[in-house]
């Protein structure tokens, strides 16, 4: 017997990822004020690849099938949420270069984490 897609788990996990990211972020600001840890692109890309893997890894725990695509949505969503509160904010064009870069983090850290979700046992 298989589940249906659930469209509002994937919702649930971009929220997820943005809460999860924005705490990482202040934890990360703390961090930077209080210590001689240097600011760098890296830190950001890590924040916002485990951010989205943790999310991709509750949500399809939580489904308990198809983590893959669970995974993939998620990522995808936080993409386009990007996409959308950035072309809100800044009136600059992204660059397609760093746009390239955090779809493809985003898409395989989704991936992995909802494959992963997947494989752990519900109980």
């Amino acid at each position: 017997m298989s589940k249906s897609f659930q469209f509002s788990l994937i919702l649930k996990g971009i929220l997820l990822a943005s809460i999860s990211a924005m705490i990482m972020s202040l934890i990360f600001g703390v961090l930077l004020s209080y210590t001689s840890l240097s600011e760098s692109e890296l830190w950001i890309n890590i924040i916002f690849g485990t951010s989205i893997f943790i999310a991709s890894f509750i949500t399809a725990y939580q489904a308990g099938t198809r983590g893959l695509y669970y995974g993939l949505g998620v990522g995808l969503g936080v993409i386009l949420l990007i996409l959308i509160l950035s072309s809100i904010l800044w009136s600059d064009t992204p660059s397609w270069l760093k746009l390239g870069e955090k779809t493809i983090l985003a898409l395989v850290s989704g991936g992995i984490g909802g494959i992963i979700g997947v494989l752990f046992p519900q109980s």
